[in-house]
């Protein structure tokens, strides 16, 4: 059998680690991670391989040549625009023939027993064979769920917490057919897991997954990188270590001196250095040229080939580059990493992941929070619940965490940008137009002053990404919105992430600045708009007066859709009107009816979903935790309800055509227009829809939320469908979905009365804290038995 490399990653996550050199030639213990790879599919026959390249292909192609040298042969395909994972093995398709062959990734770190996986691929006479893995951490991967014989049953790609209900994740590792790359059109992007297993499971191909026993690591970051080196010294992975092995655990090139202080696991590699009463280890590897000074203390620690340590620094969880130097007294913590040139200078201290760019500095005696890239610093911003980042102005807020955000948006060309008429957002938005404007992207400004109006304004100009910058009572909410309006998917949200992560600010050329131009666009035009898109455009038999408040940008908005609707607003609820509020930016509704009686944002949901289905439109798109009683009122007219991130695409375009289900305005239109053509009461409306009482809580948890959710799935033996656990149970519903930033777990329940949904919520809160416990005991037992 043949096998195909990908190795034209450029390892952008892995940066500075990486910068320079493509990912597969990323150092691991003397050798590129590629060249584990090529030994491994060695080891298992395979001779006859195709490296797929992009990414600065000439490093690969010197390095290895012919293969001779390590017993294989390569034969090497260069892409001049990356073409995806599946699109790069495409072109190999006249050197692999009519034979199945195998994939794999030139950056991954595993010894994964690929002869069972080809076994198995024979056996079951499949298309297409996934490598899958159980993954303690099964968050940052893709999933895929099987069957008891082994053919895939669901992807979850990139799933957040929601979405983790089995811990098989999908290696890249494949064994394919030619029937099945028949599939993947010629000199087209097209990736395995976006398009072409997709496509096999819709059409029901014989495609199957098969979970193998060993070790497997992505290294797609520094701290994966060290995680993986740990492990081949722990033995966890059977490596070639390509040192001799010298007594008490240490892999050295030399002979070992007397009088080091050596804690095993080490790896010491040729010419290395070691200062009088220096302590190494455990889990140090010291490359080609690495030096040491007296008395430093290296510990979890890589210094690559040429670093240096110097005397009294200490190390922990660090890793120093090609000829990187920390020098006297320099400390340097969990995650810090030095880029090849870089220096942290004399009694320097670089705190819990910092990073240098190559070539910066850390000044003498400074104490270092936050990474250097080139001469700019970066802010960590992460997406919350409903796709939200949140921070404190001035805290974890600042100027220079928006100026890296806009960097990152302007690569993407045009980008919608508005903010609350505050100063701190005003002063936010404008450092994020600097940042676009840096990185040669147009700023799109638009005087609105409400998210849910920037929503508006990104899908009725269809620009590639919108920025609205929300600021309340000193907390900043940074709502980015797609061409359609909708939060950017969960895939945009990681990749922006891991920018964010790598600190690094995009700048071009002068000439290529890009400009700033204001959107002509008023309250009115705006309000106008909502009101013809909601409306109903039927003969109206009465005009509805309502009550809006006007304090907050969000009511004010409402109240301008509703005017332009030609409602009769007054600003106070009285009995025999109803009235509105704008919660979340705008995109929640509640009301009162004319009795007095609180209508909430779920039960609006429920009662905007029967408007749809009696104007005849059949179906709608919601939420995943949107209530139970949606389902009911469509099925009372043969209707079908989409779930986004369980209907995928088609719940997401649909969602995005019905914006009065996500949009306060337009869904106080939508009612307010049936009420005038029906000349119903909002009471009576709400009459049709089912009562559910709900009850929430979270459930602070002390292990691992993924882990949690799996128990808790098998118990009531349930496939996910959505992001998150829906059951019916009894005449209740419960809906469990860990909490995105902080380790905690959201209960959700629903039921006819109060009481039943609290004794629901309080039953599943008790049990989900009973497999918190038993999960934290069974790991403090495993850790004790490791010792």
């Amino acid at each position: 059998m043949k096998a195909v490399i990908m190795a034209g990653g450029e390892g952008t996550r892995l940066r500075p680690l990486s910068l320079g050199a493509p990912k597969p030639m990323t150092p691991l213990l003397g050798r590129p991670v590629m060249e584990h790879i090529i030994r491994l599919l060695k080891d298992h026959g395979i001779t006859d391989i195709c490296v797929t390249l992009c990414y600065k292909p000439q490093a690969v192609m010197d390095r290895f040549g012919g293969g001779e040298q390590l017993g294989v042969r390569l034969t090497y395909f260069v892409e001049e625009e990356p073409m995806g994972t599946a699109g790069s093995v495409k072109n190999c398709a006249d050197h692999l023939g009519q034979e199945d062959f195998l994939v794999i990734s030139g950056d991954c770190v595993c010894d994964l027993d690929l002869s069972r996986l080809i076994r198995f691929h024979q056996e079951r006479g499949a298309q297409a064979t996934l490598g899958l893995y159980r993954h303690k951490r099964p968050l940052e991967y893709g999933l895929v769920l099987t069957g008891g014989d082994g053919r895939v049953e669901r992807f979850v790609e990139k799933p957040a917490w929601g979405q983790v209900f089995t811990d098989q994740i999908n290696t890249g590792i494949y064994v394919l057919s030619p029937a099945a790359m028949e599939r993947v059109p010629a000199n087209e992007a097209w990736d395995f897991g976006k398009n072409l297993f997709p496509a096999l499971l819709q059409e029901g191909a014989p495609l199957y997954g098969i979970p193998l026993e060993g070790y497997w690591c992505d290294m797609g970051d520094c701290s994966a990188y060290l995680d993986c080196v740990c492990d081949a010294l722990s033995g966890r992975i059977k490596l070639d270590m390509g040192l001799p092995k010298r007594e008490g655990g240490v892999w050295s090139a030399q002979p070992l001196p007397e009088g080091l202080n050596l804690v095993p696991p080490c790896w010491i590699g040729e010419g290395v250095s070691l200062g009088e009463g220096c302590l190494i280890g455990p889990h140090a590897v010291l490359d080609r040229g690495a030096r040491v000074g007296e008395r430093a203390m290296v510990q979890r620690s890589i210094l690559l080939e040429d670093a240096a340590a110097g005397p009294r620094t200490t190390l922990y969880g660090a890793i120093l580059c090609r000829d990187a130097s920390a020098r006297k007294g320099a400390v340097l913590n969990e995650g810090a990493v030095l880029g090849e040139n870089a220096l942290a200078e004399e009694g320097s201290t670089l705190l819990e992941r910092v990073r240098l760019w190559p070539g910066q500095t850390a000044p003498a005696a400074c104490r270092l929070a936050r990474s250097i890239t080139s001469g700019s610093q970066k802010g960590v911003l992460r997406f919350g619940d409903n796709g939200v980042i949140r921070g404190i102005l001035g805290e974890d807020m600042g100027p220079e965490a928006l100026l890296m955000l806009g960097s990152i948006l302007g690569t993407e060309g045009q980008v919608g940008l508005g903010s609350s008429p505050t100063p701190g957002a005003g002063m936010l938005a404008r450092a994020a137009a600097v940042g676009v404007a840096a990185a040669g992207g147009e700023v799109l400004t638009h005087p609105l002053t409400s998210p849910v109006q920037g929503a508006g304004l990104a899908a009725f100009h269809q620009l590639p990404v919108s920025l609205f910058v929300e600021e309340s009572e000193n907390t900043v909410y940074l709502h980015l919105f797609d061409k359609n309006g909708l939060p950017l998917d969960r895939a945009r949200e990681r990749k922006l992430e891991h920018a964010l992560l790598q600190g690094e600010v995009r700048r071009t050329r002068g000439d290529k600045v890009g400009r700033l131009r204001q959107l002509e666009v008023s309250q009115e035009q705006w309000a106008r708009r909502v009101a013809s898109e909601a409306g109903l455009r039927r003969p109206a038999l009465r005009r509805v007066t309502v009550a809006v408040g006007d304090a907050a940008p969000e009511d004010r908005a409402l109240r301008a859709a509703l005017a332009a609707f030609g409602c009769k607003l007054e600003r106070e609820w009285r009995p025999g009107i109803p009235a509105f509020q704008a919660r979340q930016g705008g995109f929640s509704l509640a009301a009162q009816d004319e009795r007095g009686a609180v209508v909430e944002p779920g039960q609006m949901l429920a009662l905007l979903t029967l408007i749809e289905m009696e104007n005849g439109s059949g179906k709608v798109a919601v939420p995943p935790a949107a209530s139970a009683a949606v389902e009911l009122v469509a099925a009372g007219y043969g209707g079908t309800v989409l779930r986004l991130d369980r209907d995928g695409e088609p719940a997401r375009e649909l969602y995005a055509a019905l914006p009065w289900l996500r949009q306060a305005p337009a869904a106080a239109v939508r009612i307010c227009a049936r009420m005038a053509v029906s000349g119903q009461k909002l009471e009576s409306l709400t009459a049709k829809t089912p009562r559910f009482s709900s009850w929430r809580r979270e459930v602070p948890l002390s292990s691992d939320r993924g882990r949690v959710m799996q128990v808790l799935a098998r118990e009531h033996a349930r496939t996910p469908s959505s992001e998150g656990l829906r059951m019916r149970t009894g005449s209740g519903w419960v809906y469990l979905t860990p909490v995105a930033r902080r380790s905690a777990l959201r209960i959700m329940t629903e039921g006819p009365d109060l009481e039943l949904a609290a004794e629901l919520c309080d039953f599943y809160a008790n049990r989900a804290a009973e497999v918190d416990r038993a999960i934290s005991e069974q790991c403090a037992q495993d850790e004790n038995t490791s010792l």
